[in-house]
């Protein structure tokens, strides 16, 4: 008997050339398996949570660009962990108003 572990890898929004980094922002949280069928549903999650916590970071009009993510180990019977890594990047005006 063979047992095998599914992970998924992937990487949404591309850094254009004009973008400037000002940082990078990484998240791990818990996904239900049935959300992980969809990759729109996953892109959509991951950069949903990316930016909750860049903007926590980061002051001003900011951005998630670059996202790498991958899933790791199954933390139930139907949840898995999913990790990500995101560039941030100003939007805007340079000019922050406090």
């Amino acid at each position: 008997m063979i047992i095998m572990s599914c992970s998924s890898i992937g990487r949404h929004l591309p850094l254009s050339p004009d973008e400037v980094v000002i940082g990078t922002i990484q998240t791990t949280f818990i996904a239900r398996d049935t959300w992980l069928a969809n990759k729109e549903s996953i892109n959509a999650q991951i950069y949903i949570k990316l930016l909750e916590a860049a903007v926590q970071k980061y002051p001003g009009e900011i951005d998630i660009r670059d996202i790498v993510w991958g899933t790791g180990r199954k933390v139930g019977p139907i949840e898995t962990e999913v990790s990500a890594t995101g560039k941030v990047i100003r939007v805007g005006s340079d000019e922050t108003t406090y």
